[in-house]
C-alpha cells in the first residue's frame, strides 16, 4: 500500500526535517508533496489527494485548520495531524473538531510524530483489509459468536467505524450485513450483549453524523436511540441500522445536481434578507460550510456567492423595469442594505446604473 504525505508549512525547514528524518519507506510511504501556506496546501491536494496531511496550524493566506477543513470537503479519507509552537486552546478545539489524528507541538518530536503516523497506517491497513469479499464470508465456526471473542468485536467495530467516516458506503453495508449474520446467532444465548453492540454500532453513525455535519441524522439522534432500545428482535434492530445507514450516505454524499437545486431553492426563498450568508445557506441544508462551497463550485463552475449576486440582479432588473420604486426600496427589496453599494455592483455587472436600465427597459 503505497501512501502519499501532503506536508504543509510556512517555514522550509521544518518541511526539511520532516522529508528527510522520518522512515516513510517503514511507513509505507511512496510520495512526499510540499505546501508553503494553507492554499498551495489545498491547491496540491486537490492533485495528490493524499492519505495524510502534516500540517503547521498557522500558515499565511490559510490556517492549518481552514486548510484541512477545505482539503476533507473532497477528500474525506485524508488523516490529519496539526504541529503548532502555540498553546491556543482555540486551535486545539479546531483540531478536535475536524476529528484530528493528533496534535504534536512545536519543536517536533520525531519519535512521538513516527508513533503517531505508525496508528495512522495501521488503521488504513485494516480498512484496506476489509473488502466486500472478505466481510461476506462465512465464518469458519457456525457458532462462533462475538460474545465469545470481544477481541474479535473490537476490531469488527474499529473497521466499521472507519469505514462509515470514509464514507465508504459499499464496503460499510457489507460489513453491516456481516455482523447482523452474527449478532442474530447470539440472540437467544445474549440478548442484552445484541442491543449493546447495535447500539454501539448506532453511536458510529451518530460520531461521523456530527464530524460531518450531517443534520438529517444528528437531530434525529435521540430518536434513533429511543428506537434501537425499543426494537425486540434482531430483525427489527437491523431495520432501524439499515435505514440510518441509508439515511447517512444519502445526506453525507448527496448527487451533484441534487446540491445545486437545494441551494437554488434556498437562495430564492432567502436572497431579500440583507444578513444572508454562504453560511447561512450551508446550515439550513446541513452542512459545513466548506463541504457545501466545494461540492457547489465543482458541480455548477460558480461560487454560492456568485449566483446569489446574479440571482439578487435580476430580481432587481425585474422591479426596475416594472415598478416605480426607489432605488433604495429596491435595493432592500434584493438583500441590499446599502443603496450605493448595490447601485455601483449593478453598474459594474450590468454595464449601465440602474437609473439608465429603467430608462431603457421601462414597461418590458
Amino acid at each position: 500500500m503505497g501512501l502519499t504525505v501532503l506536508i504543509a508549512d510556512d517555514e522550509t525547514m521544518p518541511r526539511t526535517v520532516l522529508r528527510n528524518h522520518l522512515p516513510w519507506e517503514q511507513l509505507g510511504v511512496t510520495n512526499i508533496v510540499e505546501a508553503s501556506d494553507g492554499d498551495e496546501a489545498v491547491e496540491q491536494a486537490r492533485i495528490c489527494h493524499p492519505d495524510i496531511l502534516i500540517s503547521d496550524v498557522k500558515m499565511p493566506r490559510k490556517t492549518g485548520l481552514e486548510a484541512a477543513e477545505a482539503v476533507r470537503s473532497f477528500c474525506p479519507g485524508c488523516q490529519f495531524v496539526f504541529l503548532s509552537g502555540y498553546s491556543d486552546k482555540d486551535y486545539l478545539k479546531g483540531a478536535i473538531r475536524l476529528k484530528a489524528a493528533s496534535y504534536v507541538e512545536k519543536p517536533i518530536d520525531l519519535e512521538e510524530l513516527t508513533q503517531v503516523l505508525m496508528e495512522i497506517v495501521r488503521e488504513k491497513q485494516l480498512l484496506e483489509s476489509f473488502t466486500p469479499r472478505s466481510l461476506l464470508a462465512q465464518p469458519s465456526e457456525e457458532n462462533n459468536c462475538p460474545t465469545e471473542g470481544k477481541a474479535k468485536a473490537d476490531q469488527q467495530l474499529s473497521a466499521l467505524d472507519s469505514l462509515i467516516r470514509h464514507r465508504e458506503k459499499e464496503k460499510t453495508e457489507a460489513a453491516l450485513g456481516r455482523l447482523y449474520r452474527e449478532l442474530a446467532r447470539c440472540a437467544d444465548s445474549n440478548p442484552e450483549y445484541l442491543r449493546q453492540m447495535y447500539c454501539q454500532i448506532l453511536f458510529l453513525f451518530l460520531n461521523a453524523a456530527q464530524t460531518y455535519n450531517v443534520a438529517a441524522i444528528t437531530r434525529r439522534a435521540d430518536y434513533l436511540l429511543y428506537l434501537a432500545i425499543q426494537q425486540e428482535t434482531p430483525e427489527q434492530l437491523w431495520g432501524v441500522l439499515l435505514q440510518t445507514a441509508r439515511d447517512y450516505f444519502a445526506a453525507a454524499s448527496p448527487g451533484e445536481a441534487d446540491i445545486v437545486s437545494r441551494v437554488e431553492q434556498v437562495l430564492r426563498q432567502k436572497y431579500s434578507d440583507c444578513g444572508l450568508a454562504v453560511q447561512d445557506v450551508a446550515s439550513s441544508l446541513g452542512y459545513t460550510n466548506a463541504y457545501l462551497c466545494a461540492l457547489y463550485k465543482k458541480s455548477c463552475g460558480k461560487t454560492i456567492n456568485q449566483r446569489l449576486t446574479q440571482l439578487r440582479l435580476e430580481q432587481a432588473k425585474k422591479l426596475l423595469a416594472g415598478s416605480e420604486q426607489k432605488l433604495y426600496e429596491i435595493a432592500r427589496a434584493v438583500g441590499y442594505s446599502d443603496g450605493k453599494y448595490f447601485a455601483k455592483l449593478f453598474t459594474r455587472e450590468t454595464g449601465l446604473t440602474p437609473r439608465e436600465y429603467r430608462e431603457k427597459h421601462r414597461g418590458n
